[in-house]
């Protein structure tokens, strides 16, 4: 969710546009998913039914349901992408004097902070402290990924001390790490948290009430882009070549057909060789996920060689996350402030209802996008007059 623009690579001088656009992707399908999923009427019935038939009777909700279940995992592996990427390019910096070190751990505790923040409700304070079941205490998307940059920081620090070995490697070994961990807390029975006796604060981070994304399995996607941004880096004289994309993309496929297979191989090898049993097959939608990030990576790699994109306005999109994903969380869920689009209009709106709603509330966020630097300025007059005092 860095705020920060994808830089370019010194040989050749070309700007990576595909990171820009996946990650304009992301927050478009966010924004969309969260605005039908909140408003709906018919949501929760017909997810019920996906659930139960595996499909909804109608083909379009259930593309949005399967294109809803992907997004999230390519925010988290774009992150991991577009941090790894402008940390690692500096190749002959230790980890303390490169300068990125500093202002990731400072990204890293922003999105903490914001996370908790947008769980406040400033006009109903003693709810969110003294109540038992508190959602300020849950551990949601901010919070995942800024844990997860924090993550990439002490690897690539690990990476630095060990001097062996490709740093992609690394980042590999962390997500898989990370994924043979899931089967194990999801079998865990309802109402039994982990860790048993820790405070809630600490079980959300893991398996808590209120685990929205917690860093088992989410984490691992950002690891998984942690290795896609080395290995982009490791190899990017190719990166606009044909085979580069390519692979991502019969991986991609790969992942998503044999991923079930692969599971049960790994479970029946693992049995073997120690007699536990690990359940991996369980992480055979997680692998199939990551496997369709990886094609949609390969298609961005391959449009931005074939169409050279100049999109300015959706690549700009793509460089400011952060700041729709805060406004939005405002406005549809009434974070800080306590009231949103949520508080009267909850599931309320029909079918063509959530279709033109969704599209105006898209393009609320694009036209802000489009006109930041007016947002900006009056910002910095608000804000002036604090930083003048702050001089004396």
């Amino acid at each position: 969710m860095s705020e920060e623009q994808t830089e370019i690579i010194a040989k050749p001088k070309v700007r990576l546009k595909f990171i820009d656009m996946a990650r304009s992707l992301a927050i478009l399908l966010m924004l969309e998913g969260h605005f039908i999923e909140l408003l709906f009427t018919n949501f929760k019935p017909m997810v019920k039914t996906i659930r139960e038939t595996g499909t909804s009777g109608y083909i379009v909700f259930d593309w949005f349901y399967f294109i809803k279940g992907f997004t999230a995992p390519l925010f988290f592996t774009v992150t991991g992408i577009v941090f790894i990427y402008l940390l690692a390019r500096n190749k002959e910096a230790g980890f303390r004097r490169n300068p990125r070190v500093i202002k990731g751990f400072k990204r890293g505790g922003e999105l903490l902070i914001w996370g908790y923040i947008l769980q406040l409700n400033v006009f109903n304070l003693s709810n969110t402290f003294y109540n038992e079941k508190t959602w300020f205490f849950a551990f949601h998307v901010l919070q995942s990924i800024g844990l997860g940059i924090i993550t990439l920081l002490l690897i690539f620090g690990i990476y630095k001390l060990i001097n062996r070995g490709p740093l992609f490697l690394y980042y590999f070994i962390a997500g898989t790490v990370i994924f043979c961990f899931y089967p194990g807390l999801k079998g865990l029975a309802e109402g039994a948290y982990f860790p048993e006796h820790a405070p809630q604060l600490i079980q959300n981070v893991f398996r808590g009430p209120y685990s929205i994304f917690p860093i088992v399995p989410w984490m691992a996607f950002t690891m998984y882009g942690g290795m896609v941004g080395a290995l982009t880096i490791r190899y990017q004289d190719h990166v606009k070549k044909f085979w580069y994309p390519l692979v991502f993309i019969g991986l991609g496929i790969t992942l998503n057909v044999t991923g079930r297979s692969i599971g049960l191989t790994l479970d029946s090898f693992v049995e073997f060789i120690s007699g536990m049993k690990l359940y991996l097959v369980e992480n055979t939608w997680l692998y199939g996920r990551l496997g369709q990030i990886f094609i949609a990576l390969g298609a961005f790699m391959l449009i931005d060689k074939l169409f050279n994109v100049k999109a300015e306005l959706f690549l700009k999109i793509g460089q400011n996350t952060l700041s729709i994903y805060i406004i939005h969380v405002i406005i549809l869920y009434g974070g800080v402030f306590g009231y949103g689009l949520k508080t009267d209009f909850a599931r309320s709106l029909n079918g063509w209802q959530v279709i033109l709603g969704a599209i105006a509330f898209i393009g609320f966020f694009v036209l802000f996008i489009r006109h930041l630097e007016f947002f900006e300025r009056i910002k910095e007059k608000i804000l002036s007059p604090f930083k003048r005092k702050r001089r004396y």
